[in-house]
């Protein structure tokens, strides 16, 4: 078994797997519904098809065998810890938010500590309900701990999420991670008001959905690529039943794709739609947790265009990255080192805000301002 083994992670080194071979297996099966169908089709006959790295395709098709088995049934124990889920603690990791606590924080602690978690081994439950604790006596150091009872449950616990309750009030990590995001957000560009929003790798739209509970009148885009546009197009449309959110992903007109875009409250579009917009369209670019998974010659497509539609950007990225399967016969793995210049940032862009997050400690976080 060892040795099929190793013989066919040679083999796919030769030749990667690709997710549009394996998606016309399964795209007839009865948990893929009429949205999915519709946002993978079109997005496999896309430009933004050819921008994924080869990691998008070996995790694209282990996401859509759970969204094939379950639907989004079980989505927050199955396809989300392929998105944000910390199941194993490390020190460069949990430092920061241990150090920034003090024994007084803590010492009344009443939570689901040794809760057996759906769908999670006793260890990864252990772990997780610790790291839930842990950023909860965090987020209270900050003015954002009020603003956890204005999150949802039903979306951030509606799909078979895990979750603990510590004084009275139901945590999971999306919810406490998604205020410190916010958090972090106003630190870097003191608390300005911006109207219009884009989001790229918004993954589950966790952080989407705090911004948008929080800035109730704004304009917002997600740039993302299936399954994940998917699933954060269902979420929002449950978290914000009022709002006018729209799939604009098969449209290729600037005047039109723009025309919507000003009509709706929430957008979804794929990357190479980006090149479709105006000059300066956006007041600021966030991209969470996602650019270290990229190729550089995709970060550097997304900073071609940021330079043209935004005019300013937050993301977070590991300090250091090697991007998973990126190695080949043909080529080095793909290092991403920001303190070694590996992002390429544009010359033009003014580095305003530079901060580790408190978890994962590893993280940098950073504004810029794009003139």
């Amino acid at each position: 078994m060892i040795k099929k083994k190793k013989i066919l992670n040679q083999y796919y080194k030769l030749f990667p797997r690709k997710f549009g071979n394996y998606w016309n297996k399964i795209k007839d099966s009865s948990n893929i519904d009429e949205d999915l169908n519709f946002i993978t089709n079109n997005f496999i006959k896309s430009k933004s098809y050819n921008l994924v790295s080869r990691y998008w395709h070996i995790l694209g098709i282990r996401n859509y065998e759970s969204l094939a088995a379950y639907g989004l049934k079980k989505y927050g124990s199955t396809v989300a810890r392929n998105y944000y889920g910390f199941f194993e603690l490390f020190d460069d990791w949990v430092k920061g938010a241990m150090d920034n606590l003090k024994e007084e924080d803590s010492n009344s602690v009443n939570s689901d500590l040794f809760k057996k978690q759906n769908n999670f081994s006793y260890k990864e439950s252990i772990f997780y309900n610790y790291l839930c604790t842990l950023l909860y006596y965090n987020l209270k150091k900050t003015k954002y701990f009020d603003s956890l009872f204005k999150l949802q449950d039903k979306t951030y616990l509606g799909f078979d999420d895990p979750f603990i309750k510590i004084d009275k009030i139901n945590l999971t990590v999306d919810k406490l991670v998604s205020l410190l995001d916010c958090e972090k957000i106003d630190a870097a560009f003191n608390n300005k008001k911006f109207n219009k929003y884009l989001e790229i790798g918004a993954g589950s739209g966790r952080s989407s959905e705090a911004i948008m509970t929080l800035n109730s009148n704004v304009n917002y885009v997600i740039c993302d690529i299936p399954p994940a546009l998917y699933i954060s197009y269902k979420r929002l449309k449950l978290a914000f039943p009022d709002k006018k959110i729209k799939l604009l992903i098969d449209i290729e007109d600037q005047d039109k794709l723009e025309k919507e875009i000003n009509s709706s409250d929430i957008s979804f579009i794929f990357p190479h739609q980006l090149e479709k917009i105006s000059n300066k369209f956006f007041d600021i670019t966030i991209a969470i947790d996602c650019l270290h998974e990229m190729d550089k010659a995709t970060i550097s497509y997304y900073w071609k265009n940021f330079n043209n539609i935004s005019k300013n950007i937050y993301f977070s990225i590991w300090s250091v990255a090697f991007v998973p399967y990126s190695k080949t016969f043909f080529k080095k793995q793909n290092r991403l080192n920001y303190e070694l210049g590996d992002y390429a940032i544009p010359k033009n862009w003014k580095l305003i805000f530079k901060k580790n997050l408190v978890f994962p400690s590893n993280f940098l976080a950073l504004g810029y301002e794009i003139y």
